[in-house]
């Protein structure tokens, strides 16, 4: 039996977007066809759009379908940047997806002032440290509600406002929040939100961007009218109704869920800490994603463990799936201050819909055996030898 503990990447298809999605299977029909089967396409994409609305308790309207969380950020960002005439700034931080750092790094080639804030030992940003950033020139602000890597929860919505008040726009990426956190428009206060499928059960290749002024954003796709003139191209409709049928069955069990979560993934982390001296949990106690545990294995490199895990069936991660093959250490665990020694020492568990307690207490016996192999096999780095010395 192999334990799937990498929901953060990618999560197993729930069994009733599985059943939906199997439905369209022999279906054709285009919404924007105006024939019976273009109007049932429409009619089932509608409704897809507002469950999804539903779920982060937004007007329909302003939900555009995409290709997924990165094509959202993207659009997020360089739609903005695209309208934003003389204003040249955007505010960040130093420990956003790469479907962030990326496009801003592309911006600043292009002459824009990226500043990037920086957080601290458990990956919050210093919100007086934004506020200060803002002023006239500030185009937007685009900040993750949860970190993908060390499940760090943000308190944004105290920016809102001051960023409303400069005149800029307020993005959030809320791929790992969304289906594991409350997420809410209203309660937020941002311009634009980005969403996507596959965390909670949905097929991958589907996403979601929020947007409560299309008239301040720039299509970067063109070429048709759907998606309210925001985003062309045909829907992926299969995609789309298994994204509503997944928001509609985490809409009504979010809280038991959450709290299932955090018992299964704080079981897995009381086990490791007995089993495992000196064992480092990367983020804050509270305050964290319930279902995400990012650790630091002393004297053993983290793809060394991650590979002999997966030989015993376990599988976890180093991060995010976008830097995977990366041969550098983190970049968020290296802008929350750890060294990078501990940075390539650490590994992301995270539990899902699927999880099991059976699951859990094989792999709270797994872990720590396969740590002590890899470890006694491998040399003890200096850092550590120094740490275990103080």
């Amino acid at each position: 039996m192999r334990i799937y503990l990498d929901h953060n990447a990618a999560a197993p298809l729930k069994p009733a977007v599985r059943e939906a999605c199997a439905e369209l299977a022999e279906f054709a029909g285009n919404p924007a066809s105006i024939h019976h089967s273009g109007q049932r396409a429409r009619r089932l994409l509608e409704q897809a759009r507002e469950r999804i609305a539903a779920l982060i308790e937004a007007d329909p309207r302003r939900v555009i379908f995409t290709s997924g969380g990165t094509e959202s950020n993207n659009l997020a960002i360089f739609g903005t940047a695209i309208g934003a005439s003389a204003r040249r700034r955007i505010v960040s931080s130093t420990v956003e997806h790469s479907s962030i750092i990326e496009p801003l790094a592309a911006l600043q080639e292009r002459g824009f002032e990226i500043v990037r804030l920086p957080v601290d030992s458990d990956g919050h940003i210093d919100t007086e440290a934004a506020r200060a950033a803002l002023d006239s020139a500030t185009a937007l602000v685009t900040l993750g509600l949860a970190n993908s890597e060390s499940g760090t929860i943000q308190n944004l919505a105290p920016l809102a406002a001051a960023i409303r008040s400069c005149g800029a726009l307020f993005h959030i990426d809320a791929a790992q929040a969304l289906g594991r956190i409350p997420v809410s428009v209203a309660a937020l206060g941002c311009d634009l939100i980005t969403l996507s499928g596959h965390k909670l059960g949905a097929p991958a290749g589907i996403g979601g961007l929020y947007v409560r002024d299309p008239a301040r954003l720039a299509p970067l796709i063109l070429g048709g009218p759907q998606e309210y003139g925001v985003r062309a191209g045909t829907p992926n409709l299969s995609g789309a109704v298994g994204f509503g049928v997944a928001a509609d069955t985490i809409r009504n069990s979010l809280d038991v869920e959450s709290a299932r979560s955090a018992a299964l993934a704080e079981r897995l982390l009381a086990h490791l800490l007995d089993a495992v001296p000196g064992l480092t949990l990367n983020g804050p106690r509270g305050g964290r994603l319930p279902n995400t545990l990012n650790l630091t294995f002393p004297a053993v490199a983290g793809e060394s463990l991650l590979l002999a895990l997966d030989l015993e069936g376990v599988e976890v991660s180093m991060g995010s799936a976008c830097a995977a093959g990366s041969v550098e250490p983190s970049h968020v665990l290296l802008a929350m201050g750890r060294d990078e020694a501990a940075a390539r020492s650490s590994l992301r568990i995270s539990l899902g819909w699927s999880t099991t307690v059976a699951e859990i207490d094989q792999a709270a016996e797994i872990i720590p055996r396969v740590w002590r192999r890899v470890s006694a096999a491998e040399p003890l780095r200096p850092s550590f030898a120094e740490g275990a010395s103080r």
